[in-house]
Protein backbone atom coordinates (compact mmCIF):
# COMPACT_ATOMS: atom_id res chain seq x y z
CA UNK A 1 0.00 0.00 0.00
CA UNK A 2 1.67 3.15 -1.33
CA UNK A 3 -1.17 6.02 -1.54
CA UNK A 4 -4.38 6.09 0.76
CA UNK A 5 -7.36 8.71 -0.19
CA UNK A 6 -9.81 9.62 2.24
CA UNK A 7 -12.63 11.78 1.66
CA UNK A 8 -13.96 14.42 3.76
CA UNK A 9 -16.65 16.84 4.65
CA UNK A 10 -14.98 18.37 7.23
CA UNK A 11 -17.52 17.05 9.73
CA UNK A 12 -17.02 15.38 13.04
CA UNK A 13 -17.76 12.33 11.72
CA UNK A 14 -15.29 12.27 8.61
CA UNK A 15 -12.52 13.56 10.80
CA UNK A 16 -12.72 10.20 12.29
CA UNK A 17 -11.95 8.75 8.74
CA UNK A 18 -9.53 10.88 8.53
CA UNK A 19 -7.54 10.27 11.62
CA UNK A 20 -8.04 6.26 10.66
CA UNK A 21 -6.63 7.11 7.30
CA UNK A 22 -3.33 8.88 8.41
CA UNK A 23 -3.31 6.04 11.23
CA UNK A 24 -3.66 3.22 8.60
CA UNK A 25 -0.96 5.23 6.26
CA UNK A 26 1.63 5.21 9.27
CA UNK A 27 1.33 1.70 10.04
CA UNK A 28 2.29 1.20 6.23
CA UNK A 29 4.46 4.06 5.46
CA UNK A 30 2.23 4.82 3.05
CA UNK A 31 1.38 8.35 1.42
CA UNK A 32 -1.94 10.16 2.79
CA UNK A 33 -3.93 12.17 0.51
CA UNK A 34 -6.88 13.59 1.86
CA UNK A 35 -9.54 14.72 -0.51
CA UNK A 36 -12.59 18.03 0.30
CA UNK A 37 -15.20 17.66 -2.38
CA UNK A 38 -16.84 21.23 -2.24
CA UNK A 39 -20.27 21.52 -3.18
CA UNK A 40 -21.50 22.77 -6.59
CA UNK A 41 -24.45 25.53 -6.05
CA UNK A 42 -24.88 28.84 -4.28
CA UNK A 43 -22.75 29.22 -1.01
CA UNK A 44 -25.67 30.28 0.96
CA UNK A 45 -27.63 27.03 -0.24
CA UNK A 46 -24.82 24.86 1.65
CA UNK A 47 -23.90 26.28 4.64
CA UNK A 48 -23.88 23.77 7.38
CA UNK A 49 -22.80 24.43 11.25
CA UNK A 50 -21.15 20.86 11.61
CA UNK A 51 -18.56 21.48 9.04
CA UNK A 52 -15.33 23.84 9.96
CA UNK A 53 -16.09 27.47 8.66
CA UNK A 54 -13.24 26.74 6.29
CA UNK A 55 -12.23 23.96 4.43
CA UNK A 56 -8.80 25.52 3.50
CA UNK A 57 -7.89 26.14 7.37
CA UNK A 58 -8.83 22.03 7.94
CA UNK A 59 -7.06 20.88 5.48
CA UNK A 60 -3.72 22.92 5.82
CA UNK A 61 -3.78 21.69 9.96
CA UNK A 62 -3.72 17.96 8.54
CA UNK A 63 -0.45 18.03 7.96
CA UNK A 64 0.70 19.09 11.08
CA UNK A 65 -1.49 16.78 12.84
CA UNK A 66 0.03 13.52 11.42
CA UNK A 67 3.67 14.16 11.65
CA UNK A 68 5.53 11.42 10.17
CA UNK A 69 3.05 10.79 7.33
CA UNK A 70 3.00 12.26 4.19
CA UNK A 71 -0.17 14.22 3.80
CA UNK A 72 -1.05 15.81 1.08
CA UNK A 73 -4.52 17.59 0.55
CA UNK A 74 -6.78 18.17 -2.68
CA UNK A 75 -10.08 20.29 -3.35
CA UNK A 76 -12.19 19.69 -6.01
CA UNK A 77 -15.97 20.29 -6.87
CA UNK A 78 -18.92 18.29 -8.35
CA UNK A 79 -20.31 15.21 -6.56
CA UNK A 80 -18.56 13.40 -3.78
CA UNK A 81 -18.79 9.76 -4.85
CA UNK A 82 -17.58 10.71 -8.62
CA UNK A 83 -14.96 13.01 -7.46
CA UNK A 84 -13.68 10.48 -4.42
CA UNK A 85 -13.73 8.01 -7.15
CA UNK A 86 -12.10 9.45 -10.14
CA UNK A 87 -8.88 11.21 -8.23
CA UNK A 88 -8.25 8.15 -6.54
CA UNK A 89 -8.07 7.09 -10.26
CA UNK A 90 -6.09 9.48 -11.44
CA UNK A 91 -3.65 9.45 -8.02
CA UNK A 92 -3.24 5.52 -8.03
CA UNK A 93 -4.41 5.09 -4.64
CA UNK A 94 -4.22 1.91 -3.63
CA UNK A 95 -7.52 2.44 -0.45
CA UNK A 96 -10.23 4.85 -0.28
CA UNK A 97 -11.08 5.44 3.21
CA UNK A 98 -14.64 6.80 3.95
CA UNK A 99 -16.90 6.97 7.01
CA UNK A 100 -20.01 5.11 6.92
CA UNK A 101 -21.94 8.05 7.81
CA UNK A 102 -24.98 8.53 5.88
CA UNK A 103 -24.90 4.93 5.64
CA UNK A 104 -27.55 4.20 7.91
CA UNK A 105 -31.73 4.13 7.78
CA UNK A 106 -33.44 1.80 5.28
CA UNK A 107 -31.84 -0.41 3.24
CA UNK A 108 -33.35 1.66 -0.31
CA UNK A 109 -32.21 4.80 0.88
CA UNK A 110 -28.70 3.50 1.83
CA UNK A 111 -28.42 2.34 -1.68
CA UNK A 112 -27.13 5.86 -2.73
CA UNK A 113 -25.35 6.79 -0.16
CA UNK A 114 -21.50 8.24 -0.89
CA UNK A 115 -19.86 5.65 1.37
CA UNK A 116 -21.88 2.94 -1.03
CA UNK A 117 -21.75 4.47 -4.30
CA UNK A 118 -17.90 4.74 -3.46
CA UNK A 119 -17.94 1.11 -2.61
CA UNK A 120 -19.55 0.50 -5.98
CA UNK A 121 -17.43 2.27 -8.55
CA UNK A 122 -14.13 2.40 -6.16
CA UNK A 123 -11.17 1.59 -9.00
CA UNK A 124 -9.21 0.31 -5.64
CA UNK A 125 -9.79 -1.06 -2.15
CA UNK A 126 -11.93 0.57 -0.27
CA UNK A 127 -12.09 0.89 3.93
CA UNK A 128 -14.97 1.89 5.74
CA UNK A 129 -15.00 3.42 9.59
CA UNK A 130 -17.62 3.45 11.70
CA UNK A 131 -17.82 7.43 12.38
CA UNK A 132 -21.66 6.67 14.41
CA UNK A 133 -19.49 7.54 17.73
CA UNK A 134 -19.37 11.36 16.29
CA UNK A 135 -23.32 11.35 15.55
Amino acid sequence: MKKILVGTDTTASADLAVRDAAELARARGAELLVLYVAPEGELRAVVDPSKAASPEAYLAGLVQRFEGVTTTTRVEQGDPAERICEVAADEGADTIVVGNRGAHGNWWRVRDSIPNLVLRHSPCSVYVVDTRKAQ
